[in-house]
């Protein structure tokens, strides 16, 4: 019985030295773990906060498009307004450029008062200049 005793014995310590590990300070290095372990657990985010920030990054992201869109559509607003400004400087031109053609072809003689007094005084001595030129 002596030997079991002595087993006994033997198996506690190595029992102690196993769970106090070599290291003098073993207990005190398997509760920091411990300790670190669960705060880490604790302070780990659970699957709500999670999905709290997944649903927040989809609603900044909807805000993100929606905002994009409105200043799409200011934009082309701004635009059209110009088109229809363009439209209409286009047909006051328009008008304009009528309205001279037509006082061009009633009134030549606004344009070019001295036209006739021109056409018949000096072309009739350059043909005969050229007639003559190719004559003598």
């Amino acid at each position: 019985m002596v030997t079991e005793e002595k087993v006994e014995k033997e198996a506690r310590a190595s029992e102690s030295e196993s769970s106090v590990g070599l290291h003098p300070h073993g207990k005190l290095l398997s509760s920091y773990l411990g300790l670190s372990f669960s705060l880490f657990l604790a302070l780990l985010p659970s699957s709500s906060s999670i999905s709290q920030l997944s649903t927040l990054h989809l609603k900044l992201g909807e805000k993100h498009m929606v905002d994009q869109i409105h200043a799409a559509a200011e934009k082309i607003a701004c635009l059209r307004a110009k088109v229809v400004e363009l439209e209409q400087s286009k047909a006051e031109l328009k008008a304009r450029v009528e309205e001279l053609t037509r006082e061009t072809c009633h009134e030549p003689d606004k344009i070019f008062p001295n036209f006739s007094l021109l056409f018949f005084s000096y072309f009739p001595y350059y043909f005969l200049r050229k007639i003559v030129g190719k004559i003598l």
